[in-house]
């Protein structure tokens, strides 16, 4: 019995393979196209998730941070008011 069984849920799962290789491939171009373009959409949200701001390190502490948030002095950019002094001093 067990055999039998084996047998009648292995030909089963390949006629569901194979209804579902069909209904894929039965697509009609306007489908496609349209499954192309949210394909498209979803690799451009997670490029946009990966792509952050421009980071720099610090080069009195060494520590990244968010350039936007940096302080400035002449041409270099540190993390924060007490390591642009340091840096001053040296």
């Amino acid at each position: 019995m067990g055999r039998v069984l084996f047998w009648v849920i292995l030909i089963a799962a390949i006629a569901i393979a194979w209804a579902v290789s069909r209904r894929r491939n039965s697509l009609s171009n306007k489908e496609r196209e349209e499954l192309a373009r949210l394909r498209g959409e979803l690799r451009a949200r997670k490029e946009d998730r990966r792509s952050g701001e421009a980071m720099r390190r610090c080069p009195v502490c060494g520590t990244y941070f968010p350039e936007k948030t940096g302080v400035w002095r002449k041409d270099v950019c540190y993390c924060s008011e007490e390591c642009r002094r340091r840096g001053e001093r040296s």
